[in-house]
């Protein structure tokens, strides 16, 4: 193969390639270290039957307009606001966040309703005052 240089020589394809394969590489791992823990969840075992729990004992769980409640039991991981309501419970059920901050957070994405205090009265209710700070192999 000829380059622009005249000099002719297939190592640069390949050097070029090996690069742009460690690159994408690194960024997958950047990436997945950052990653939600909504994406992480896979042994977070307590976590995952926490939420499942809420689903169950805290119905109807309405936030604002959304029934979040519907959204656990039929598992919506393709509803963005869902996977923003699992990644900050997750914050709150791994001591990332407080109570307050919790609330905080939900009603600026969600918006103010007249279920919101029950709701989140169930929420903090149900949390395992022996919860992890992590989920298990990870951190």
């Amino acid at each position: 193969m000829e380059h622009i240089d005249g000099k002719g020589s297939s190592s640069g394809i390949g050097r070029r390639g090996a690069r742009n394969a460690l690159v994408v590489m690194l960024a997958g791992t950047l990436l997945a270290a950052c990653a939600p823990d909504s994406v992480r969840s896979v042994e977070a075992t307590g976590f995952n039957a926490y939420m499942q729990k809420l689903g169950q004992v805290c119905q109807p769980l309405l936030i604002g307009d959304a029934d979040v409640g519907e959204w656990i039991r039929r598992n919506e991981m393709g509803n963005d606001n869902y996977t923003y309501f699992f990644d900050v419970t997750s914050k709150l059920y791994y001591k990332r966040l407080t109570p307050d901050g919790y609330r905080q957070a939900v009603v600026g994405f969600f918006g103010p309703g007249t279920s919101n205090e029950r709701s989140f009265d169930c929420i903090f209710r149900n949390l395992p005052a022996d919860r992890p700070s992590a989920p298990a192999g990870t951190y």
